[in-house]
């Protein structure tokens, strides 16, 4: 189901460019033609969300060469939130082991297919990037309590911890309860990374009126590849009805949306700023 929203988002995308590609008032608007670009996505993934930034370089009039860095929180497919039992307005994810954090470098290139032609109309382009990735995991750390029953009123008391722990799945044996997920902050001494390579294919949508402005929608996929397993999940003892599909994973294939914004820049009229300023220094 998820592919296939991408896919209509893409196809939606794509057919609405073409069709507003010729329409629209005449463009007076003073055109910048060595177009170097810094901007900032906003990007939902498949498996999470994050952010981006991008500094694209002119190359010739369709052609530009791209640094990017990407910062991604990476979601399990078992990844669930439930309320706590015991801890009003509590919830956490049961079995959560790590937060995974994606930071990506990449070179690549961009390329327009369909330039501007009128102020309304949309430029279409696809981009290629790849480079290497590396995955933060933080721990995920636990405010848990035992429980203690008692006969002569038929009641089970709860008593909490002093200190958060790490998710144990034989906790549910040893009557053991889970109140709620310990602080953000707690584990940061014991950060571990694991790198890997990636790559990323997509289709850029431009649509801003105004020529030094970027406004754009993006969508595409990325595939990505670890040295070992990015391990979200606590699945050492995973339900029977999961146990083919609760698995921590080493290879992805994400497909994302980004809504794009940011400045367009002439490297020329930048060099002739600086030079005007030294001079009236001088």
């Amino acid at each position: 189901m998820v592919v296939k929203r991408y896919v209509t988002l893409v196809s939606v995308i794509a057919a609405v460019g073409g069709a507003v590609y010729a329409q629209g008032e005449i463009d007076l608007q003073q055109k910048v033609f060595y177009r170097n670009e810094w901007s900032i996505a906003l990007t939902l993934n498949s498996n999470g969300f994050g952010g981006n930034y991008r500094y694209g370089k002119h190359v010739n009039a369709r052609t530009k060469n791209l640094f990017e860095v990407d910062l991604a929180y990476m979601k399990s497919s078992k990844d669930y939130k439930t309320y706590s039992p015991t801890t009003s307005g509590a919830k956490f994810v049961y079995g959560k082991k790590n937060l995974a954090f994606d930071w990506r470098v990449s070179l690549g290139r961009q390329y327009e297919m369909f330039r501007k032609q009128d102020v309304g109309s949309v430029a279409i382009r696809y981009f290629y990037n790849y480079g290497p990735a590396v995955v933060m995991l933080k721990p995920v750390y636990y405010n848990i309590g035992d429980g203690y029953y008692d006969p002569s009123l038929q009641l089970t008391y709860i008593i909490e911890r002093e200190q958060p722990e790490r998710f144990d799945p034989d906790w549910v044996n040893q009557n053991i309860s889970i109140l709620s997920r310990a602080s953000f902050f707690k584990g940061f001494d014991r950060l571990s990374f694991v790198p890997g390579l990636f790559g990323k294919f997509g289709l850029n949508v431009e649509y801003s009126k105004q020529d030094r402005v970027v406004h754009a929608l993006e969508c595409g996929i990325i595939a990505e590849g670890f040295i070992k397993k990015i391990e979200i999940m606590d699945f050492s003892q995973p339900p029977a009805s999961q146990a083919k599909t609760a698995k921590n994973q080493q290879f992805f294939l994400t497909l994302f949306v980004s809504y794009r914004f940011g400045r367009i820049v002439d490297p020329y009229e930048v060099k002739k700023e600086r030079k005007r300023s030294k001079e009236i220094s001088y």
